[in-house]
Parts: structure tokens; C-alpha cells; sequence
């Protein structure tokens, strides 16, 4: 039998010693001492080991120098990779590096190194909001900073960039001139950095009027180099659609053109087409140049910039057929992007139109996962209105854009008017009652640009998407009679049902509209925490639109970070926004009304058998809560619109359940009694 255990040395073969045993040099030819089956072994601070060169047994013990202490107190050398370690290496790292760090701002300027030193003590107690006397301690920082002419050093710094945006956001407006002063000349490189670009945004949300005036106009000086750098852009798109005048503004797009506007400013240019009215020949270089800065703002990513929108749009009207298709292609894939203005939204929608088949697929594959954001945005949702009303391939259509708004419908609806504006479209398009008529007339123009009948594309369109509402509305038909304005665009979707969908809707609503407990508050809450209003605004307006006459004003209220704050402002809210019975609410009564009126409309299309909502609403009605409809003016006005519009059968059924009750009705004073008395003829 082979033996496997492997023999130790003793120390007292080896005379006690604790030194291992020297390896015998073997001589060609020769075979090593003892048996063949046994290994030499070494041994070390009493521990087996393996002589050189050969492996640890497979039963072995593997054991290794280091590690937690003894239990008599003594400690083990360092062992590399293990927890323990690793962790006592980084912690060493990290100090060593940060000594170094230190060092080297001390030997870089020992005097700055200490400036900020002495003024990060201070913003330790400027920046409590329970701070007392803050102007005190902006004028300390304000003499340790100021007599070193330092801003502009430790303003790209991450530590002392911050306390520099709490002396702009503290400072008076006489040390808030003096330290942009000092910060302007540097304008390009405090843009361009990490931390620093956060001061030019400090400048601007809390400077005055004339000092943002003069940031814009530094902004103008290297306005090419910043539009292209990650950080600056997101201030000359803020410099440009926030703060310039429109002066500034043609001065930002000048060195756009030509090189020629990048010292020198011309006053009487104001787009680009201004540049070639007296020399045409300067027309082909500038196409050129604004083409050249598009492509690279595209292939570095940062269209989202006001600027470039306003440059790409005028570029587009502009350029000839070659130039355009090149940047079209390139602005494709990225048309949520540039959705976010107006002169973008523009572009866009001019890039889907003059794109062929193949592009436009690709381009509805990129922006589906934006299609919700673009929906309830202020100008992207023309985009997506656009791409309903004019794009031919309704199955691509459902995949890409229907499916994403039905599953968020309830969030897009409830997040304000473009929302619902887009989803009224869906259903009910070229409705007067959710567009103005100029908006239907400017979506019907880009029908020019599609092949397939305006009729069948809607009518596909309706069919993608009328089984998905249906269960939205059946889920949750509270939801579509939450205020009058959401209530108007249920009205308006129902138009287009028929059949057993109808009254599928039909029977949904009027349970929600014979329920006793049903409130609503006066104003329709928005998902994000406003109400909406419409105000009769008494301050005359210059240059106000044709639908301008009442204006809808958003009142928001901001969240506070106390509780005590946020209870008042909760108070206030529902003091200035009181629920009151969804019955009696003004907007819902006439929305109520048009879907009622609606029942005749459709029994004068499609005959006698179609689902009628009065019919709904008398079969749902119990006795008690028609008890309280009667004693109320807007109730009872729905129920004589329910026997005007509706069939025999359900008229005979309405006057039998107020029959029982035609004393107390003859009793009303309010006008909707009277007259629904005399209608039934009680």
C-alpha cells in the first residue's frame, strides 16, 4: 500500500535548531536519499511546510503568517487580501493622499491655501439658516477674498466654489456687483469648470436685472466655445432664453454665422438671412458655417440648447435640399431633444416631415421612451400631435406612441392641458370644443406630407386605442369626472363609441354620478399640486391672441421642508379649494349635459338599439338620491335633459320614480324644478 503521510523533520533530528534543513544539490545521475514515496519537508516557527518547490497536501493545513492577534495578546504580520487588509491599506491611501493633496495646495500658493482655510470657517456659519447676522459674515468673507483679488482663484475649487455661492445668495446687491466684477473677466474658464459654473448660475438667479445684463454679455464674447462644453451650455441655453434681451439674443447667434461677428456686431442683422441681403455671395459660407456647428453640437450630444434650436430652425427654412437631408438625418434620432422650445419643437416637427419612411420608423423607435414627458410638455406636445395626425403606419404607431400614452393616460391627463390635448386628439380629432380652430388648421397642413386617406388613419388610430381607455375608465371612472376640464375631454371622447364599448362607458360614469358620496374639489387639482382657474383677467393686454379673452392662470403652492409650514400651506390650499358635491359642480353639469345631448345624436345615427346615457343614469338613480336631485337646481336640470333626449322607455321610467315624489318637486322654487314639473306634466 502507498503511503501517503508525509514525514516531518523533527528538531531533534536537526539538533534542536529552528533553522530548516538545507536542500541537498543533487549530481547528474544520482537519486535522492531515503524513500521515493516521501517528500522533505521543511519547518519553520514550529509549522510544517513544504520543502521548495513542491505544493501543500491536499489534507494539509494551509496556514499563513498574520492575521487577528493571539489570544495570549501577540499580534500577526500583515497578510494581503483579506478584509482586514484591504481595509487598513485604503485607509492609509486615503490619508496619504490627502496629506499630499494638502501639501500641494501649500506649495501651489500658501497664501490661498490659507484664505481658504480661514474662509470655510466662516461659511460653516453662514450657511445655517438659523444663522444671526448673515450680512456681518458676507462682509468678513467679502474683506478676506476681496483685498486678495481671489474670487476668480477659488471659485473652480469644489469646496470654496461653495462658499462662494452663499455670499452671492447672501450678499447685498452693492458686494454681489463687486464680487461679479471680479468674476466676469474670467467668465469662459468658470463656465467651463466643474464647480465654477454653479457661481455663473448663482449670479444669475440671484443677481439684479443689470448685472444679469452684464453676464450675458461676457457670455457673448466666447459664446461658440461654450455652447459646445458639457457644463456652459445649460447657461447659454438659461443666458438665452431667460435673461438676454433680444438684441443680446441676435448678438449670441452672430459668430454662429460668420467668424467675421465674432468681435464686431451688427445691429441691423437679426437672423440669417439679414447676412447675405447686401452681399450674396456670403450666403454659401455661412450655410456652410452654421452646418458645421450643428453637426458638432449633434455629435457631441448637447442639442438640448435654445440656441441651437433657434440656429437649427432657421438653417432648416434656409438651406438647400443636400445640406438639409444630411442635417435631418442627424437630428433624427434625437427629436425629443430639441422638443423642448419652440423654435426646437419647429425643427423637429420639420425633420419627421421631410424625412423619408425608413428615418421616420427609426425616429418614433427613439422617442418612445420620451413619449409621456413630450406629452405634457408645453411645446413637445405638438410633436407628438403631429406625428398622430400624419404618420401613415398605424401599427408602428400603436407600438411606439399610443401604447406608452394609454399606459400613463391618467398621469398625462392629470398633468394639465397639453396632456389632455393630445389625448383628446387620439380619440376625437378636429374637436373645437379641446383646440382652438387655428391649432386644427396647422395640424391639418402637415397632412400634405402623408399618402394615406385622412378618414381610414383615424379611424385605425381609434380602433388601437378604444379597448385599452375603456378599461382605463372602467378601473377608475371617478378620475374622468375629477373637474370640468377633464370631464369636457370625456365628453369628447365618448362621441366616437358605439356598441356595447358605449355602454360599457356608460354604465361606469353613471355610477360614479348617482353616488351619493361623490365630491370633487372646485378647482381641478393637476398632478403636480396646482389647480387650475379661469380668470377674467381686467388689465388690458397688448398684441393678445383670438382666444386670449380669458386666461387660465396656474396657481402653484411650493413645499416646504417644516412641517409646520407645510401644514398651513395645506390649509390654504384646500380653504382657497373646498370640495364641494360633484352634482352641483359647474364644469362637470356641463359636460353632463353634452354627453346626455349626445344620447339623441347618436339614436338619429345608428337607430333606437344604441346605449344611451340618461338610460344609465335612471336605471343606476335610487330613490333617496333623487329625493335630494329634486331639492337642487342643477340636478333637476339634468333629469329634464335626460327626458328630453332620451326614448319613450326611458321617459316613462323617469316619471315613474318622481311621481311619488311630484309634492315635494311642485314645492321647489329653483328653476330647474319648475320646469322639470311642467315638462312631466305633474
Amino acid at each position: 500500500m502507498i503511503q501517503t503521510k508525509k514525514r516531518s523533520v523533527s528538531s531533534s533530528e536537526t539538533g534542536g535548531s529552528e533553522k530548516p534543513v538545507k536542500k541537498v544539490k543533487k549530481e547528474p545521475g544520482s537519486k535522492p536519499a531515503g524513500d521515493k514515496t516521501k517528500a522533505k519537508v521543511q519547518k519553520k516557527d514550529g509549522v510544517v511546510k513544504p520543502s521548495v518547490g513542491q505544493k501543500a497536501g491536499k489534507f494539509q493545513k494551509k496556514t499563513s503568517p498574520g492575521g487577528k492577534p493571539f489570544e495570549n495578546g501577540e499580534h500577526k504580520t500583515f497578510v494581503p487580501n483579506t478584509p482586514e487588509s484591504k481595509k487598513e491599506y485604503w485607509n492609509g491611501l486615503k490619508a496619504k493622499q490627502k496629506e499630499l493633496r494638502q501639501q500641494r495646495r501649500q506649495n501651489k500658493s500658501k497664501e490661498l491655501y490659507e484664505l481658504s482655510v480661514s474662509a470655510k470657517k466662516i461659511y460653516e456659519k453662514l450657511k445655517r439658516k438659523t444663522a444671526e447676522g448673515k450680512e456681518e459674515l458676507v462682509q468678513k468673507l467679502h474683506e478676506l477674498l476681496g483685498k486678495e483679488d481671489a474670487y476668480a482663484k477659488v471659485a473652480t475649487s469644489h469646496d470654496t466654489a461653495r462658499v462662494l455661492q452663499c455670499m452671492i445668495k447672501n450678499a447685498s446687491e452693492e458686494i454681489r456687483d463687486q464680487i461679479a466684477t471680479s468674476l466676469l473677466p474670467s467668465m469662459a474658464v468658470l463656465a467651463t469648470s466643474k464647480y465654477g459654473h454653479h457661481c455663473v448660475t448663482s449670479l444669475f438667479k440671484h443677481g439684479s436685472k443689470q448685472l444679469c445684463a452684464r453676464v450675458v454679455n461676457e457670455i457673448i464674447k466666447d459664446v461658440v466655445k461654450l455652447v459646445n462644453h458639457t457644463f456652459s451650455s445649460s447657461i447659454v441655453d438659461a443666458a438665452y432664453n431667460e435673461y438676454a434681451t433680444n438684441e443680446q439674443r441676435s448678438f449670441m447667434r452672430q459668430p454662429f454665422y460668420s467668424e467675421l461677428y465674432k468681435l464686431d456686431k451688427d445691429r441691423t442683422v437679426q437672423t440669417m438671412k439679414d447676412c447675405w441681403t447686401t452681399n450674396a455671395y456670403m450666403k454659401s459660407s455661412v450655410l456652410s458655417t452654421v452646418k458645421d456647428h450643428l453637426v458638432q453640437a449633434a455629435n457631441k450630444r448637447l442639442t438640448d440648447n435654445s440656441l441651437l434650436h433657434a440656429l437649427l430652425a432657421e438653417f432648416l427654412e434656409e438651406a438647400g435640399t443636400t445640406e438639409r437631408s444630411e442635417v435631418i438625418e442627424l437630428y433624427l434620432p434625437l427629436l425629443a431633444s430639441i422638443s423642448s422650445t419652440r423654435d426646437g419643437t419647429g425643427a423637429a416637427i420639420y425633420c419627421f416631415l421631410h424625412s423619408v419612411v425608413k428615418d421616420r420608423r427609426s425616429a418614433l423607435r427613439a422617442m418612445k421612451p420620451y413619449v409621456e414627458k413630450l406629452s405634457i410638455h408645453e411645446h413637445g406636445h405638438r410633436l407628438v400631435m403631429c406625428v398622430l395626425n400624419c404618420y401613415d403606419d398605424t401599427v408602428t404607431l400603436g407600438k411606439q406612441v399610443i401604447s406608452p400614452i394609454l399606459e400613463q393616460i391618467e398621469t398625462i391627463v392629470g398633468s394639465g392641458e397639453w396632456g389632455r390635448k393630445v389625448v383628446g386628439w387620439i380619440f376625437s380629432p378636429d374637436d373645437k370644443d379641446l383646440l382652438h380652430p387655428t391649432q386644427i388648421d396647422l395640424l391639418n397642413g402637415y397632412l400634405e406630407y402623408s399618402k394615406k386617406d385622412k378618414d381610414i388613419r383615424r379611424k385605425e388610430v381609434f380602433t388601437v386605442a378604444k379597448e385599452a381607455f375603456c378599461k382605463q375608465l372602467e378601473s377608475n371612472a371617478s378620475f374622468w369626472l375629477r373637474g370640468g376640464h377633464t370631464a369636457l375631454l370625456t365628453a369628447a371622447i365618448l362621441k366616437n363609441y358605439q356598441g356595447e364599448e358605449l355602454g360599457r362607458l356608460h354604465r361606469a360614469l353613471a355610477k360614479v354620478v348617482c353616488d351619493p358620496d361623490w365630491k370633487v374639489h372646485e378647482h381641478e387639482i393637476n398632478l403636480d399640486g396646482s389647480f387650475l382657474s379661469i380668470e377674467v383677467d381686467k388689465k388690458p393686454k397688448e398684441n393678445l391672441k383670438p382666444n386670449a379673452g380669458v386666461e387660465r392662470k396656474i396657481k402653484k403652492f411650493k413645499k416646504s421642508p417644516f412641517e409646520e409650514e407645510k401644514a398651513a400651506a395645506r390649509e390654504k390650499q384646500l380653504a382657497a379649494n373646498p370640495l364641494i358635491n360633484g352634482i352641483e359642480h359647474a364644469g362637470i353639469h356641463i359636460a353632463l349635459k353634452k354627453m346626455i345631448k349626445l344620447d339623441q345624436e347618436k339614436r338619429q345615427l345608428a337607430g333606437d338599439d344604441v346605449s344611451q346615457f340618461g338610460l344609465a343614469i335612471v336605471e343606476e338613480l335610487a330613490v333617496e338620491q333623487l329625493s335630494a336631485w329634486i331639492t337642487q337646481n342643477r340636478p333637476s336640470f339634468l333629469l329634464l335633459l335626460i327626458f328630453e333626449n332620451s326614448t319613450e322607455e326611458v321617459q316613462q321610467m323617469l316619471r315613474k320614480k318622481v311621481v311619488p315624489m311630484k309634492k315635494e318637486l311642485k314645492s321647489q322654487k329653483h328653476t330647474g324644478g319648475k320646469l322639470l314639473a311642467e315638462k312631466l306634466k305633474l
